[in-house]
């Protein structure tokens, strides 16, 4: 199945002379013909039929503009087309593409809107109770709100957030709170799975699908989310061939395994995460535009860790309480780690900050976690006077080596790490390459 074929838009190209060059599946289902019966027939042609009335290609044609028009098919169905003109090399006329969406889909995401909007117009909803959860700042007593009212519905919710905010504890919190909270949660992270085999553990495949299938085949993850919430992190990773796929599975609720024909239904609420800019890849032609906003019915935005100081300590006094539990010790953390805890940013945010503490919890050696016991990552603005012969050239130099390193930790790109530094996109990369790949 090629991309284009899984479109839930009804398009049509038509060329210069009004013939029907190409109709997408979508067009056929929705008109009640065939590609075999459209495809040479002219636009004026099936306009005089009735098969669909005005032809918008047509007015393009003849006006040599986009056109957008209120359309009724043969069925009495009502669709706003639109049409645009694509020109030659020359800037003449070369072909017209027409395009209209199911309207089928749209009243389907209007009563999806519909139930969102009934359940944000309630404001006085109480917050849930979260074991191991910590939301004292206002940011994430307001998001863990959110969470419990969209919980209510079977809307497609996309958690959005740096790396290490905590969007797969949200994820399974969403799916606590939910009448799906029966059924199972599965989760499958996007980008740890090679692009080869991620078609195969999505959806499953059928004996003999390929070299080295079991037999009896396999049911993928999107199949055992039945009756449950499958949650797909880092969806930004995902290829453009698999999301058109999934694109059809989240509009028609049905799955073809690998080397099978027979569609297997399926009912699941969709979870998605990632710490990308979609849009931008949108731009960028790297992930699809209907996938995106099928998807981004409500995001939900986690801030990083140093955008909401006042959860840090409740966050730090939890994890150190389980590490208690987890290696039998009974260590906490000295008063003047308080403020050194605030007033770090935290680039890994709530995975940076568990990891500290875990090491911190092995490696000291009182009951009392003090400053000496950090690791030297945290603490770049404690400048030292040159040892052991360190020049004051080598002592820069390793100051700037950490602020690289933490600024690439909290930023992601050259880009964005030249810009907050204030030096050029190729010199943040020749710094990132030598201080943080070794080369």
């Amino acid at each position: 199945m090629t991309i284009i074929d899984a479109l839930h838009d009804n398009v049509a190209i038509v060329g210069v002379d009004g013939a029907m060059l190409w109709v997408s599946p979508s067009f056929e289902r929705t008109y009640g013909v065939t590609s075999e019966q459209i495809v040479g027939r002219t636009t004026y042609d099936l306009e005089a039929n009735r098969i669909f009335f005005p032809s918008v290609a047509a007015l393009v044609i003849k006006t040599g503009q986009p056109v957008t028009v209120t359309e009724v098919n043969r069925h009495g169905a009502y669709h706003i087309v639109t049409g645009v003109p694509i020109p030659r090399d020359d800037g003449e006329l070369g072909f017209v593409v027409s395009y209209s969406v199911d309207s089928r889909y749209l009243l389907q995401m209007h009563a999806e809107y519909e139930n969102i909007n009934a359940l944000l117009e309630k404001t006085e909803t109480e917050i849930p109770a979260i074991p191991g959860f910590c939301c004292v700042s206002d940011a994430m007593r307001g998001i863990v709100e959110t969470i419990g009212r969209l919980a209510r519905v079977d809307t497609s919710v996309l958690i959005t957030g740096e790396s290490g905010v905590g969007k797969n504890v949200l994820a399974r919190l969403l799916h606590h709170l939910s009448d799906r909270s029966k059924g199972p949660l599965v989760e499958i992270n996007c980008a740890g799975i090679p692009g080869a085999l991620l078609e195969s553990e999505l959806f499953g495949y059928e004996t003999g699908a390929f070299t080295g299938a079991r037999a009896g085949g396999k049911p993928g993850r999107i199949e055992l989310a039945h009756g449950g919430t499958l949650f797909l992190d880092e969806i930004g990773e995902l290829p453009l061939e698999l999301q058109a796929k999934l694109l059809q599975v989240i509009q028609e609720k049905r799955i073809v395994k690998l080397g099978g024909t027979r569609p297997v239904s399926i009912d699941f609420r969709l979870v998605t995460a990632t710490n990308q800019d979609l849009r931008a890849l949108v731009a960028k032609k790297r992930f699809r535009s209907d996938l995106f906003f099928r998807l981004n019915v409500l995001p939900v935005d986690i801030p990083p860790l140093r955008d909401r100081p006042d959860d840090i300590l409740p966050i730090a006094r939890f994890v150190l309480d389980d590490l208690n539990a987890k290696y039998g010790t009974k260590k906490r953390l000295a008063s003047e780690m308080e403020s050194l805890f605030r007033g770090y940013s935290w680039p890994g945010n709530v995975r940076e900050l568990w990891n500290v503490l875990e090491q911190m919890v092995v490696v000291s050696r009182g009951s009392i976690i003090g400053p000496g016991d950090l690791p030297r990552h945290m603490q770049p603005h404690q400048v030292a006077l040159p040892e052991n012969g360190m020049s004051l050239r080598q002592a820069l130099e390793d100051m700037e080596a950490r602020i690289i390193r933490e600024a690439y930790a909290r930023h992601g790109t050259t880009v964005a790490v030249g810009r907050a530094l204030g030096i050029s996109q190729p010199s943040a990369a020749r710094k990132i390459s030598r201080y943080c790949h070794g080369k």
